[in-house]
């Protein structure tokens, strides 16, 4: 197994507490995070990682593992796959009433 196939990706915690939730939802409030950042900061610290400022509160992190990692083929499929989104619908950039068929 890979490195990126062990890695916990997704975690749902049950049973939490009023005053566990009130708490938590005072430091999203209080920080402005998200509930997972807040969670994710809480966890960092309970397991002592001090050094948290700048992990984890970026948008897009969660796909760092993916860059780079295509094969130049898998590259080529993605973009031939993707080909068809990339066209331009001439009908669409039409006034409305031209493009029902209706004239002025």
């Amino acid at each position: 197994m890979t490195r990126r196939a062990n890695q916990l990706k997704q975690l749902t915690i049950r049973g939490f507490d009023p005053d566990v939730e009130d708490e938590l939802r005072d430091l999203v409030k209080r920080e402005g995070l998200s509930l997972n950042q807040a969670v994710m900061q809480l966890l960092r610290r309970a397991i002592g990682q001090r050094n948290i400022a700048d992990r984890g509160n970026r948008v897009g992190r969660a796909l760092d593992d993916l860059a780079g990692t295509w094969s130049a083929r898998e590259a080529q499929e993605f973009s031939d796959a993707i080909e068809p989104l990339e066209r331009i619908d001439q009908t669409f950039w039409q006034t409305s009433s031209r493009r029902a068929g209706h004239r002025s």
